[in-house]
């Protein structure tokens, strides 16, 4: 088995790939999820938790709360 080089953690392939209706091991559209920039990952990763427009809310959290700009 070929280890794969993903941009993102497992962790985060698995839900990218879930958002798409893939199942979670379907590495398919890796290479799509690979050219995301990490402002879309995270917003798609909010949007399978159920955030929905809520990235940029979160990312401005993080800056007020933790002095942190993503």
């Amino acid at each position: 088995m070929t280890e794969v080089n993903n941009k993102f953690p497992e962790s985060i392939m698995r839900k990218l790939r879930q958002r798409e209706d893939l199942e979670s091991d379907d590495t398919s559209m890796d290479n799509i999820f690979n050219n995301y920039s990490p402002d879309t990952a995270f917003e798609e990763v909010c949007g399978w938790e159920g955030l929905i427009n809520y990235s940029f809310t979160i990312k401005n959290w993080i800056k007020d709360i933790y002095k942190i700009e993503l």
